[in-house]
Order: structure tokens, then C-alpha cells, then sequence
């Protein structure tokens, strides 16, 4: 199972969620347009058509053996008045797959998409969803999603251990994890083995014979980048001889620079709308960004640091009516003080040539 992504620096987190709101608010001001007849007119094409709906939408399958196949049918009713078409069914992984479904529902009728999982891969607790796409015009999307607890003679309590993104390569950290035994007997735990020098792996018996406390340390100096190691153990268990947990620890390079582009929408914008760069300062002296420049004609430039100088906001203004258009590449640039980053350039692009 692959873990979450390490949360981006609180900084850049609020940054987001500004952007967030300013494209929402932007979004609703370009729908809103002049009351009257064009927004009735929509309301009216939308009251007809093909309606899904999901009667459950989250089944929890409680406790499954590991090894066993997890099978449940969805039930799709169509509570519109016209045929509902169930065009695409995409689970968000390979171990979760979509049997034939009904590909037509007729106005008041219902279909079945069903649903199988594999669990010989995952232990403990488990999340999956399903992407269904249909021709509903309210909601072409609907996303299910399916539980399960999965269980295994040694319980490993959280099979990836993701550390926090670490800004200082010498830093150490040490998560851990519980191994437990579900089933009579003692356990035994032996040969434990990282096959990576960057994490240290130790091992205490917290109940004899019942329950384990596995640390995984991190070894510094760590490069800058993504670091992974499995760590391995041999259990006296037959039915699982073999253990393992993978450990995952990233450290920011010292001068961040988010995102990565900027993205535009196609179509000409009616109203101005603002896009930000931030530069992030994870280490080391005061940041000082320069020659903040922009290849695109129109566009406000501003720029503003936070009083620690950790973090430096490039604000981008576009006018109304601007598209990009053409070949030409179009990007914003700048220089740091930073020898490890001394420029940087985010492109911009728009949601045609992604």
C-alpha cells in the first residue's frame, strides 16, 4: 500500500487554501452573470434527464481473512426520466475490481455494479473507492467507496511508516509500530534486517510471546529527496514466516519552490484573477529573491516576504480577457541568493495543452 503525502509546510498550506477560495469565489462571480433568463433556462434543462442515485454509498465489509476475495454489488437507481447511462466504473487500484455492470438503467429502475477486492496484500484497516461515470448532467461523477479490516494471524498496526518531511538532513526521528499476535501460541520475532543504511530498525517484546514494539530510527545525514527502506523480520508463525514494513522519509531541499506550474483555463477570462509562487527558505540564511520577471505582456507582478524571511509570495495578476495562446512558452523567473537554487522559472500553461 502506498502511504499518504507528507503535508506541505504550513506556509505554503494556508497559501493554498487561499488560492482555493480566490478561485471559488472567482468561479461563482463568473456563473452569478446577470440574473434573468439565461440561469432559469439552465435550472430548467437540468430538472430533466437521468438521475443516479446510490441508496449505499460506503459499505464496510467489518473483518476479512487475509487471502479471502471481498465481493459486494452496489445498487444504482436511475430517479431521473431518462435512461441513465453507467459509462465508466474505475476502482482506484488494481486489487479492486468492477464485474459486468448495468450499462443502461431506465427511468425508475435500478442496475448493479459489483465490486470484488483481493486482500492477500493488506492487513489491517482498509480504503478503497470507486469512480463511477455516467451521463447524469448534475453529477457525472459519483465516487463509492468500500471498507474492510483485514486480518492476519501477526498484526502488523500500520504496515507503512511515513515520517514527517524533514527540513534538516541531520535531524532524527524514530516512528514506530505495534506487531501483535492474533492467534494462541507464543510468537517469536528474529532476524530483523533494514535493507537500507539510512533507517535503524530496533525491536522490544512488550508482552512476551503477544505483542511487539518495532522503532525505525532514521540515520543522518539523509540526501535531499525521497528516502525508502524495507525492513524485514522472520516470524515463527507458518502461516507467516516472512514480515515487513517500509519506512518512507523525505527531505525538503533547502529552497522550495511551489507549484510547480501555473495553470490557466482556456478560455478567455472575464474577470482578472490572481495565481501565487511561493518561495520556500527550509534552511540556512535569510532568503532573498530578485529580477522577479515574467514573459507575458499584462500580468501584475508583486512580491512579499514574511518578517523570518522563510517564506517569499509571488503574486500574479491576470487581466481580463487574457488566454494563452500559440506556441510560445510562457513562464515566470527569478533568482535567489541561495546557491543551491540560484533561479527558478514556473510555466505557465492552460487546461488544453496539460
Amino acid at each position: 500500500m502506498v502511504g499518504p503525502t507528507p503535508a506541505p509546510p504550513r506556509p505554503l498550506y494556508f497559501v493554498i487554501r487561499l488560492v482555493l477560495f480566490l478561485a471559488i469565489t472567482a468561479g461563482l462571480r463568473a456563473e452569478s452573470g446577470t440574473p434573468g433568463q439565461a440561469r432559469d433556462a439552465t435550472s430548467k434543462e437540468l430538472a430533466h434527464g437521468p438521475r443516479l442515485y446510490a441508496p449505499v454509498v460506503v459499505h464496510d465489509f467489518g473483518t476479512v481473512r487475509q487471502g479471502e476475495v471481498a465481493r459486494y454489488d452496489f445498487k444504482i437507481v436511475n430517479n431521473g426520466d431518462a435512461v441513465l447511462e453507467i459509462k465508466d466504473v474505475k476502482p482506484s487500484c488494481g486489487c479492486t475490481t468492477a464485474a459486468e455492470w448495468t450499462r443502461q438503467i431506465k427511468a425508475g429502475e435500478s442496475g448493479l455494479i459489483p465490486i470484488k477486492v483481493e486482500t492477500a496484500q493488506f492487513s489491517g484497516n482498509v480504503t478503497k473507492t470507486i469512480t463511477v461515470t455516467s451521463n447524469d448532467p448534475v453529477q457525472p461523477q459519483a465516487v463509492l467507496e468500500i471498507k474492510a479490516a483485514i486480518w492476519t494471524p501477526v498484526q502488523i498496526s500500520n504496515p507503512v511508516i511515513i515520517f514527517p518531511a524533514l527540513t534538516d538532513p541531520a535531524q532524527v526521528l524514530t516512528r514506530s509500530v505495534t506487531i501483535s499476535n492474533q492467534v494462541d501460541g507464543q510468537l517469536q520475532i528474529s532476524d530483523l534486517h533494514s535493507d537500507k543504511p539510512d533507517f535503524k530498525p530496533e525491536l522490544k517484546e512488550v508482552v512476551p510471546g503477544r505483542e511487539f514494539e518495532l522503532s525505525v530510527t532514521t540515520v543522518p545525514p539523509l540526501a535531499d529527496g525521497t528516502h525508502t527502506a524495507r525492513i524485514s523480520m522472520k516470524s515463527s508463525n507458518p502461516k507467516m514466516p516472512d514480515l515487513s514494513v517500509q519506512a518512507v522519509a523525505t527531505v525538503l531541499p533547502p529552497v522550495q519552490v511551489a507549484p510547480t506550474e501555473i495553470i490557466l483555463p482556456s478560455a478567455k477570462l472575464a474577470s482578472p484573477e490572481k495565481r501565487y509562487v511561493v518561495v520556500l527558505n527550509h534552511r540556512g540564511a535569510d532568503l532573498q529573491v530578485s529580477e522577479v520577471k515574467i514573459n507575458v505582456e499584462g500580468v501584475e507582478l508583486s512580491t512579499i516576504a514574511t518578517p523570518d524571511k522563510k517564506q517569499i509570495t509571488i503574486t500574479l495578476t491576470f487581466p481580463v480577457g487574457f488566454q494563452p495562446e500559440g506556441s510560445v512558452r510562457r513562464f515566470v523567473s527569478g533568482k535567489t541568493n541561495h546557491p543551491g537554487l540560484p533561479t527558478f522559472e514556473v510555466p505557465i500553461v492552460h487546461t488544453g495543452n496539460r
